[in-house]
């Protein structure tokens, strides 16, 4: 029967739910102004595990990005990362994450951030 193949697919993503992240999950944060203009956004890709940091709205300073890895070990690495003050095209941060690992990260410009200073609300991606 013809329905035995989409049961079959059906079944192997309810029984294996982690298989989704081993491609990896792109993600985009983005950070607004009290009018809701866009002043930068950081996207993470995970083809070549890679953050494009862009300014999108001119004033209030340059944009960076703050990132957590969790590792294979339940370990955090954290970084941070600048981009420029102008909007003139985005900055892009290369990494080697694990295949398959949690990244979460925000995106600030100045004092206005995408997510809170203690993880609340940060973007997750996976590598």
């Amino acid at each position: 029967m013809k329905r035995t193949p989409i049961l079959a697919v059906i079944t192997a993503v309810a029984l294996f739910p982690g298989a989704a992240h081993a491609r990896g999950l792109d993600a985009v944060a983005r950070v607004f102004d009290p009018d809701s203009r866009v002043l930068a956004q950081a996207r993470f890709v995970a083809d070549g595990d890679r953050f494009e940091l862009a300014k999108r709205a001119d004033g209030g300073g340059r944009a960076y990005m703050q990132y957590k890895y969790i590792r294979k070990d339940g370990g955090f690495q954290s970084g941070e990362h600048w981009g420029l003050a102008e909007t003139s095209g985005a900055v892009v941060f290369d990494h080697d994450f694990g295949e398959g690992r949690k990244v979460l990260f925000r995106v600030c410009v100045g004092d206005l951030c995408s997510a809170t200073g203690d993880q609340e609300n940060w973007t997750i991606a996976y590598a």
